[in-house]
């Protein structure tokens, strides 16, 4: 087992910015911890000195790295009562009061758990052509096997279950096919889905967004960099906008309550705050 110290990390983090401008400094240590030490035992590179080698001297690798280094969606429907919510009330109401397109990003797709589910939902509901879906990723390997459709077969079973607890209209079993070791989505859900590769530190957000869906990933920065994303987020958003950060999440922070009002406690739906 690779244990990495407080100085591994900082010596990887200060390489990454000296090799590529990416600064993971305002990651949460703890996590950011455990995922370097995996990912090291993954490629076999033993310690620090190897992955900071190996970063300097294979560019191609470095994408590879933001990849592995995210942090996957664990399932497809994940707490089926926001599901249930998005489906029965939030998109079809502020859906038919939008004028044009509506608009929703997803600032954080490793897996492409919450894409896939989103648009399962947005055909069910006959709602696709009304909306354009903005899903973004640090790594053009994360893209890509959500591009394929690529599944984990272990969490066919429980996303099953949430779709079913979701209100799902249909059988699951129609969204994938299996194969060997993956369970492959029905790719044509996500084709006029816009892909685009996000800076870290979320440099390049796009503009008057009706919904975020920003789940369960502020955990992994510091106060500093969450401060920092939610303000990115808000001027990326429209007045009428929504963020959804997670059930197990709260916005607590001095600069982003400025920001945001909390109007789905459950669900942990926050609307951007009107400023006079």
């Amino acid at each position: 087992m690779t244990e990495l110290g407080i100085v591994d990390i900082r010596e990887i983090i200060r390489a990454i910015k000296s090799f590529y401008n990416y600064d993971f400094s305002n990651f949460a240590l703890t996590s950011i911890k455990q995922r370097l030490e995996r990912l090291i035992i993954r490629n076999n590179l033993s310690n620090a000195e190897n992955l900071i080698k190996k970063l300097k001297d294979e560019p191609d690798f470095f994408d590879i790295f933001l990849h592995e280094i995210s942090v996957p969606s664990t399932e497809m429907f994940r707490d089926p009562s926001l599901w249930r919510w998005l489906r029965e009330d939030l998109l079809p109401n502020a859906i038919e009061k939008c004028i044009g397109k509506f608009k929703i990003w997803l600032p954080n797709c490793v897996s492409g758990g919450e894409l896939f589910s989103l648009m399962i939902l947005l055909s069910e509901t006959n709602l696709t052509d009304k909306v354009n879906i903005l899903a973004s990723s640090v790594s053009n390997k994360s893209i890509e096997i959500i591009k394929e459709g690529q599944y984990d077969l272990k969490k066919i079973e429980v996303s099953a279950e949430n779709y079913i607890r979701s209100n799902g209209s249909a059988s699951f079993t129609d969204y994938y096919k299996l194969d060997r070791y993956y369970a492959f989505r029905d790719t044509s859900l996500i084709a006029n889905v816009e892909f685009n590769k996000l800076n870290i530190n979320f440099d390049n957000a796009p503009t008057n967004v009706k919904l975020v869906l920003f789940r369960n990933s502020l955990i992994y920065y510091n106060p500093t960099m969450q401060d920092r994303i939610l303000s990115i987020i808000s001027g990326s958003m429209s007045a009428s906008g929504n963020l959804i950060i997670g059930i197990k999440e709260k916005i607590s922070g001095v600069g982003s309550n400025k920001d945001f009002e909390l109007v789905n406690e459950a669900e942990s739906v926050y609307k951007k705050r009107i400023t006079g």
